[in-house]
């Protein structure tokens, strides 16, 4: 008969030999080509951020990085993908700030980016630059607001689609700033910005918004920046124009499937931080009017819980209903 002392012995003798063998594969990580899943078109920052990383990090893990486009329910259909895979580093997520999104539209859905992976770094950061159509008339901020309290609800401001984080940055803006405005969806950046450009909707905040401005074919009233932001001198951080802790920064970054050994982890973080740090790298980011991330996990999984309770918070204050 084993008796307990037997028994625990043999309990902590297999733990033992457990985290012999994760070590031992750790240290032989990576030994085959790692998987990417993007879990947005190809084409997208999300995308692109993973491709200008792709080559220095190869470099530096020796083994090949293959991207995968696996796009669908605004990211969840690849996330659920990675969830689901064997936790050994060899399939990675590029997360995105539209999944924190998705957990708080959906608390009950089947991805959760705290609790189903481990961060390894942010690639890249960026903001939402709130536009308005040329047609609409106005070139500051202060008139925008004006022009809202005169007319509630008549100014049509878009977004990439209901619950999406345009969406909630706009129900933000207009708690913030004490204006009614009625939102319009549509399915993406794409569509919406020859409505915006033609004056069909009055206003949107913008990942891409730069190359409109400069072409003069919106104005940029403010971003969501926590100061100035490199690319765009003649836009204002929205704190400076009186909305106070208006901080919204957009962001990626690779996460792994919960359960990744940390010593896996570090290298692929360690490959992440170096491929940023790169001179093409940096030039990269900046024409996308990104600054490249830290690659390290901190920062990221910080990021995530303080979207989540931005999000979640909105959502509440708000009172707004989702089909879920």
């Amino acid at each position: 008969m084993i008796t307990r002392r037997r028994l625990l012995t043999i309990s902590v003798a297999a733990s033992a030999s457990l985290l012999a063998l994760r070590s031992v594969f750790a240290q032989a990580f990576p030994a085959k080509p790692i998987k990417i899943v993007v879990p947005f078109p190809p084409g997208g920052p999300a995308d692109s951020a993973v491709r200008i990383v792709q080559a220095g990090m190869e470099k530096t893990l020796g083994q090949s990085l293959i991207v995968e486009n696996v796009a669908g329910a605004s990211g969840g259909l690849g996330a659920q993908r990675v969830k689901q895979a064997e936790p050994d580093g060899y399939t990675l997520l590029q997360a995105a700030s539209p999944h924190t999104t998705n957990a708080a539209v959906k608390p009950q859905g089947n991805v959760d980016l705290l609790r189903d992976f481990v961060s390894i770094g942010q690639t890249g950061n960026s903001v939402y630059t709130l536009c308005a159509s040329n047609a609409f008339g106005v070139k500051i901020f202060a008139e925008m607001v004006a022009r809202a309290k005169a007319k509630p609800g008549e100014l049509k401001i878009g977004s990439v689609g209901v619950g999406s984080a345009h969406h909630l940055i706009a129900e933000m803006l207009k708690s913030a700033a004490g204006i009614d405005l009625t939102h319009i969806p549509y399915r993406g950046e794409a569509p919406a910005i020859p409505d915006l450009v033609a004056g069909r909707i009055d206003l949107m905040f913008l990942t891409t918004a730069k190359p409109l401005i400069d072409d003069g074919r919106v104005i940029g009233l403010g971003h969501t920046a926590d100061g100035p932001w490199f690319n765009l001198p003649g836009v204002k951080p929205l704190t400076e124009l009186g909305l106070r802790d208006f901080v919204v920064p957009g962001w990626n970054g690779l996460m792994a499937p919960n359960g990744t050994p940390p010593a896996v982890i570090a290298k692929l973080s360690e490959a992440l931080s170096m491929a940023l740090k790169s001179e093409a790298s940096v030039r990269a980011f900046n024409a996308m009017g990104f600054k490249p991330g830290s690659g390290m996990p901190g920062p990221m999984k910080h990021q995530i819980e303080a979207d989540m309770r931005l999000f979640t918070t909105v959502i509440r204050e708000r009172n707004l209903k989702f089909d879920t």
